[in-house]
This record gives structure tokens, C-alpha cells and sequence, in this order.
């Protein structure tokens, strides 16, 4: 048994379609859905105590769930750019004490 998915059906060739006689279309995933996939992501990963879930999944209009990993992980990369900014700066001293 072969499962394939793809975000991009419409380039799927056609040898690859004549392989794979089945298809099922699933849609993008509402917002209570996508609410539910960023609580998911996130867990145990440390965001503010009173994020709003259902804003940030009501700005991802026609995101899949894949979008809204990347989006998180790309988020999640804020916080380490800003810090470098800082210490290329000279603002951070990168000490590290060993006792």
C-alpha cells in the first residue's frame, strides 16, 4: 500500500496519477481546526500565558497545517535574532561562568 500527499496536486504529473488511481481531496482546516494544530505545535514550547490561539489562527486564512508549523518555527527565531543583534552590538556580554 502506497499513501502519497501533496499541497501541490495540480503539478503531479501524469505518470504519478495513472500510479496512484485513488484520490482524496482534504481542504484547508477551519479556524477552530487550525485553534487546535497551533495549541498542538506549541505544546511545550514556551509562548506567553495569554496567547490567543483563535486570533492568530483567524489571521491564517487559507493556511495549511504545514504553513502554521513554519510559521511557528519561524516565529520562534525572533527571539534568537534579536539576542545576536544585541551581542554583535556589544548590549549582551555572552559569559558563561563554570563553577
Amino acid at each position: 500500500m502506497v499513501l502519497a500527499a501533496t499541497n501541490r496536486p495540480s503539478e503531479l504529473d501524469e505518470p504519478i496519477l495513472r500510479r496512484l488511481p485513488q484520490a482524496f481531496e482534504i481542504g484547508v482546516s477551519d479556524q477552530r481546526e487550525k485553534t487546535e494544530i497551533l495549541k498542538v505545535v506549541l505544546k511545550g514550547e514556551r509562548v506567553e500565558d495569554n496567547i490567543d490561539f483563535g486570533h492568530i489562527a483567524s489571521l491564517c486564512e487559507g493556511y495549511t497545517s504545514s504553513d502554521l508549523f513554519d510559521l511557528c518555527k519561524k516565529a520562534a527565531y525572533f527571539p534568537i535574532r534579536a539576542l545576536l543583534d544585541e551581542e554583535k552590538k556589544g548590549k549582551r556580554s555572552s559569559v558563561i561562568s563554570v563553577n
